[in-house]
């Protein structure tokens, strides 16, 4: 039984991850949390790195709602985020699974990392999975809160895949219209602040983003840092269609709709919120 006085426990899912990786440092740095990550592998690498910052690591598997209601036993909170790389259905179902097994556990708290557009029919597939995750978690009445974050300014780190998103952004995105990011680390300051605060957010769903520029503004962000790797060369479309319908459907939905996150809001509530060029001085030389 837990002591009233001990730290309330938060469970994180895909804290190996990127944007799992980017709440738990924040809710680390919070200190006032006792964290567990839920880990198919908690013999990896990445498992026993984070066993080694203080989180207890538990094994567990979004396909074994046993495993997950045991891995909740006792939490007060759970991050929920589902990778979308075995599709829309798989995603949709560990999603839905996860919500169920924190309302059995009666989890107080439950963050669900969706996206930016969820909300508004964008015809992204992946857009849409987590749209019907987040309808599920409203459905089943758990004291919820949803964070729709927008694109990772972290998705640039890579030379190979800086190439291919500006190539994208190229052939489907207008110049004139500004593409809104967000560090995944600000995604994790945002979620703390959620766990810090349940009456502000139970109930609530924010788009957040840290900045907006257009393609021309990146590669001149990304110069002024030194990033000259992976920078745009006219890339045929051509080359771009083996790339995954999702892929490129939400690049066609970037230069038509787009996320619409209020970021003037956002930094009066988060003043230290990272803009990209914030966001590129704190990385290694590109």
């Amino acid at each position: 039984m837990r002591n009233d006085n001990s730290p309330k426990i938060i469970v994180v899912l895909g804290a190996t991850g990127q944007q799992g990786g980017g709440i738990a440092r924040a809710l680390a740095a919070d200190g006032r949390w006792k964290l567990r990550a839920f880990s198919r592998n908690p013999a990896s690498d990445s498992a026993r790195r984070l066993a080694a910052r203080g989180f207890e690591v538990v094994a567990g598997d979004m396909d074994d709602p046993a495993s997950m209601r045991a891995a909740f036993k006792g939490a007060h909170g759970v991050f929920s985020v589902q990778g979308t790389d075995q599709g829309g259905e798989v995603e949709t179902r560990r999603g839905i699974a996860v919500a169920d097994a924190a309302l059995a556990a009666g989890v107080e708290h439950f963050i669900y990392g969706s996206v930016g557009g969820a909300d508004r029919r964008s015809g992204v597939p992946h857009f849409e999975s987590k749209r019907r995750i987040e309808e599920h978690v409203l459905s089943i009445r758990l004291p919820a809160t949803i964070v729709r974050p927008v694109f990772f300014m972290d998705n640039f780190t890579k030379a190979s895949m800086r190439l291919v998103l500006l190539a994208l952004m190229r052939s489907y995105v207008p110049k004139a219209k500004p593409l809104q990011m967000i560090a995944v680390d600000d995604i994790g300051k945002w979620v703390a602040r959620a766990f810090a605060d349940p009456a502000g957010f139970i109930g609530k769903a924010e788009e957040i983003a840290g900045d907006e520029l257009t393609r021309a503004q990146i590669v001149a962000a990304l110069k002024r840092h030194g990033w000259s790797a992976g920078l745009p060369f006219p890339l045929p479309r051509l080359l771009l269609r083996p790339l995954p319908y999702d892929v490129r459907r939400m690049f066609e939905w970037f230069g038509t709709a787009g996320y619409s996150a209020d970021i003037p809001a956002l930094k009066a509530r988060q003043p230290d919120i990272l803009t990209f060029e914030d966001w590129l001085a704190r990385q290694p030389t590109g």
